[in-house]
């Protein structure tokens, strides 16, 4: 049983090429929706709020909690894409993920250092950016800054603190070494999080880590989703070698 959680703004849906490869390979799959994205409701405002630990502590947990009900007699895997794998990271190092492995997809540690140049600047001007617009509207209205739909306040300064301090202290406390199986997956030219930035959690978490060439189009970071052929097959014979 795998559990894809999606990346921020990004809807379950977006993932449904992904579910259907794994599929394919006899995985049963949850495609779950983050808070307040895609069909979930109600969105991020003044009087809707959430933050990392709740996702860490209450929202991943209890779907993992179901899923091992439903297959009692599988091993249930984790695959988090984005702020999905910085979830099922500090899930597992708290030791609240009750799941038999991790899989951590273009996830990394944000620290805008992890960025060279220009691009370093640029993070770290949207991590002082978008947690004013919180301040102003009560939630980023995202799908104005060309970054998803509506995303809770909380949830942005968190991840703003993650890429101003490259600490995650504020959310899970001391990072430990995941308890259970984990794999990172960085993607060559991803500009949301490069391989610096991945193998900086990957190191954090004490995941083996691969990275893989990108021939197909659109961002590395994303289209992995609708191209997901190689990425099904590195997680399969990772999980036949690690874990099943």
């Amino acid at each position: 049983m795998v559990i894809v959680v999606p990346a921020m703004g990004t809807t379950a849906s977006f993932y449904q090429p992904f579910a259907e490869e794994l599929a394919g390979l006899g995985f049963s799959v949850i495609l779950p929706e983050l808070p307040g994205t895609g069909a979930s409701h109600p969105r991020p405002s003044w009087k809707v709020n959430y933050g990392y630990r709740d996702l860490v502590e209450g929202y991943l947990p209890g779907i993992a909690s179901s899923a091992r009900e439903i297959v009692p007699d599988k091993p249930v895997v984790v695959i988090g894409h984005s702020l999905g794998a910085h979830t099922g990271a500090l899930a597992a190092a708290q030791g609240k993920l009750e799941v038999d492995a991790l899989v951590m997809v273009a996830g990394g540690n944000i620290h805008f250092r992890n960025w060279s140049g220009a691009a370093s600047a640029k993070v770290y001007g949207v991590a002082v950016l978008f947690p004013a617009l919180t301040y102003i509207f009560g939630h980023l209205p995202g799908q104005h800054v060309g970054f998803g739909g509506p995303q809770a306040r909380t949830l942005i300064r968190d991840w703003a603190k993650i890429i101003r301090t490259g600490r995650f202290d504020h959310i899970a406390g001391t990072l430990n070494p995941s308890l259970i199986p984990a794999l990172s997956i960085a993607y060559e030219g991803d500009d949301f999080a490069p391989v610096e930035s991945v193998r900086a959690l990957s190191v954090l978490v004490g995941a083996e880590m691969q990275i893989v060439p990108v021939s197909w189009p659109g961002s590395p970071h994303s289209a992995w989703a609708r191209n997901p052929q190689e990425t099904v097959g590195l997680i399969d014979d990772w999980l036949v070698r690690s874990v099943l």
